[in-house]
């Protein structure tokens, strides 16, 4: 599946594409490579649409149908094809209709696959378009379900386990470090999966499908792993931590291995730490601004200075940067760390042990009398590593440490409440930095942003008044992500006199805080904004790192107007894949709204009472919006009885939700509210627009 494809299939690809599309110039300049997944990803990002809308332009010129729903995969039509098979073809048997077996492919010009499709299932084939990497999901998906079902009868029947060879097991478990290495992985999961486990790696911070394993070669490889980092390997029943250590390509990594029982088996993490990475600041991919502000802050002789960030954004990596600014032999540097991550020569590093009684606490004071000129304290996580970290600053020591919080003010009223005198805080704190990763264009194949702009573009065009630099294509030297590495963004507050007064006074309102700011990009939206016209990452990138607030903090950065009615652009990681329940006994309305929903990503699911979208609620938890029907022949008595029964049955799912109703009702509007219906409403005939409109904005917020 990973392999790449004759080029005659791209090429039909290709002329498929130039006929849907005959008016898009630079399309017929593209070269397309790789697999046929990898193509239709490039092709999606250049023309700026999800894979379903391409799939729905080309299905007229392939002359092939698309495939409504590949969740909806039939047992039947699952079993008559090899799960190897269509994984190496990129097909999904979904059920059978009138004899013939309906196959989703990408690639419906392909007969040759098809032809022994039939041959395997001796039925006549039909197909239908899918994109490849809906396909590939669903394929996992789906045959890890059956042999979940599967397992379960050979379970119930006694069936045992066949032996597996555990010299295999120890050759399988390098390969998959060595391929996680070599696509620059940051973490390897094993976890289980419906019958089966998937192996997956983070790369650039987003999780990437490495391959599937069967339960007890996973079950094997987990005990070889563990076995291997010091845990005991055959004690699945409480949560482990050890280490390993490898060489790769020249390199020495140290593994950090962690396990957890889950509720299916156990689940293994592996972070990988290159012990040859240089940090420097220079080369970490900070803007020429926040290079010299962190800079200036470690070239201080004694305050504290603090990343803030969630876990993954890049903290403690900056803070080492930071230290190797200040590494020599006339500084004495001591970092005390939950582990130690990486080994700096010139540096005393103590790892925090709390059963041997060496806690971040114990480990600070004792440092103290070390004579230290610098310390790094890992995390600041309770009232006596802050009140220490503090008084230390205040003593004449640079001190480096990190604070989870949302954003570099917040740093403040959290110190105060974990209990430093307002007073010391002010004099102690010096700088605080919050940081996040934006994944970097591929400087190989990024191209210019070109008209139509995207829904994100353009209000990103409207509210900074400048134009996004480039998008994403995707090619070998990025695997066809578009992307490659990762860049920080940063919002930094440097105290002044105006922040130190207000501290000392107890002050901690953020918006008074945030009035004695000086200088600078004052949000995280900003920051990002300057990478973004520059053309090193992408609003989409920004806008799904920084979170929901970003169109707000960005408009007002750029003093502009920024409305509730302007149409928000939905962060793909929240919205592909979920669904919206749609609880009505108007099968025609769902056919409607379906193929809308799916063009940008949900999936429709129906249920025509209350009682059974209350099920379906509890069954699926990737339901993220609701839409209520009332049908037009009720009363407003009966309208406001059957709003009560959907109320009471579905009201605990608390999920955004509109109702839908005749326009004979809307003149008894307040009496429908009234009666408490769950979300707003709307009239029918549906606006699929603006129920699109609808659900967008209620995940932006």
């Amino acid at each position: 599946m990973n392999s790449s494809l004759p080029l005659n299939a791209l090429e039909m690809f290709q002329r498929a594409i130039r006929q849907a599309y005959a008016n898009r110039t630079d399309l017929i300049a593209l070269k397309l490579d790789g697999t046929l997944a990898q193509a239709w990803q490039t092709v999606a990002r250049v023309l700026a649409i999800s894979t379903t809308e391409l799939a729905h332009a080309l299905a007229p010129v392939m002359g092939v149908p698309v495939a409504a729903d590949l969740q909806q995969v039939e047992a039947e039509a699952l079993n008559l094809i090899p799960f190897n098979f269509c994984q190496t073809h990129s097909v999904l048997p979904l059920r059978i209709e009138a004899g013939m077996l309906l196959l989703a492919t990408a690639d419906p010009m392909d007969r040759n696959v098809m032809e022994r499709v039939g041959f395997l299932s001796n039925r006549h084939v039909r197909l239908m378009l899918a994109p490849p990497d809906q396909i590939e999901d669903m394929i996992v998906v789906a045959f890890s379900r059956e042999a979940s079902r599967a397992a379960s009868v050979d379970a119930s029947n006694g069936a045992q386990n066949t032996a597996i060879d555990e010299h295999a097991v120890t050759k399988l478990g390098r390969a998959l470090l060595l391929d996680a290495i070599a696509q620059r992985a940051s973490d390897l999961h094993i976890q289980p999966f419906m019958g089966a486990s998937v192996v997956r790696i983070r790369v650039d911070g987003l999780m990437r499908r490495l391959t599937m394993l069967p339960e007890m070669v996973a079950v094997m490889l987990i005990r070889h792993i563990k076995a291997r980092s010091g845990m005991e390997s055959t004690n699945m029943q409480i949560p482990q931590d050890g280490r390993m250590s490898m060489v790769a390509d020249g390199r020495d990594f140290d593994l950090r291995v962690s396990t957890l029982p889950a509720s299916r088996g156990e689940r293994l993490v592996i972070r990988f730490l290159d012990q040859g990475s240089v940090h420097h600041l220079s080369g970490a991919g900070f803007s020429l601004a926040a290079l010299q502000t962190l800079r200036r802050a470690v070239a201080r002789p004694a305050g504290m200075v603090i990343m803030t960030g969630p876990t993954g954004s890049g903290k403690t990596s900056t803070l080492y940067a930071m230290l190797a600014e200040i590494n020599r032999s006339t500084v004495n540097i001591i970092t005390v760390e939950n582990p130690v991550e990486y080994r700096i020569a010139g540096i005393s590093q103590v790892e925090v042990n709390e059963k041997a009684g060496r806690t971040f606490v114990a480990s600070l004071r004792s440092i103290l009398r070390q004579d230290p000129d610098v310390i790094l304290i890992g995390e600041i996580r309770d009232r006596e590593t802050a009140e220490i970290a503090a008084a230390a600053a205040l003593t004449g020591h640079l001190v480096l440490t990190t604070l989870h919080t949302s954003d570099a003010l917040t740093a403040i009223p959290r110190l105060l409440n974990l209990g430093v005198e307002p007073s010391i805080l002010a004099d102690s704190l010096a700088v605080v930095v919050a940081q996040r990763l934006c994944r970097v264009l591929c400087p190989h194949c990024k191209v210019a942003v070109a008209d139509p702009l995207t829904l994100e573009e353009k209000l990103f065009t409207d509210i900074t008044h400048n134009r996004p630099g480039h998008r994403p294509v995707g090619c070998k030297a990025c695997d066809f992500s578009g992307y490659r590495g990762r860049l920080p963004v940063v919002d930094i507050v440097e105290m002044n006199k105006g922040l130190r007064d207000a501290i000392s006074s107890g002050e901690t309102r953020l918006a008074n805080l945030e009035s004695l700011r000086q200088g600078g990009l004052r949000s995280l939206a900003a920051s990002g904004a300057q990478r973004i016209i520059s053309g090193d990452t992408t609003v989409q990138e920004v806008m799904e790192t920084v979170g929901p607030g970003f169109w707000s903090e960005l408009a007002q950065h750029y003093g502009s107007i920024f409305s509730g009615d302007m149409e928000l652009p939905s962060p793909s990681q929240v919205m592909t894949g979920q669904g919206v329940l749609l609880i009505s006994t108007d099968t025609a309305m769902a056919e409607t709204l379906r193929p809308a929903l799916e063009t940008v990503g949900l999936r429709l699911l129906l249920a025509a009472t209350a009682e059974q979208a209350q099920a379906c609620l509890r069954k699926d938890e990737d339901i993220a919006f609701i839409i209520g029907d009332v049908p037009e022949s009720l009363s407003l008595e009966q309208a406001t009885a059957h709003l009560s029964n959907n109320r009471l049955n579905i009201a605990w799912a608390r999920l955004p939700s509109v109702v839908l109703i005749s326009s004979a009702l809307l003149s008894q509007k307040a009496a429908l509210i009234g009666s408490g219906v769950m979300g707003e409403l709307m009239t029918k005939p549906v606006d699929v627009d603006a129920l699109l409109l609808h659900i967008r904005r209620s995940q932006a917020r």
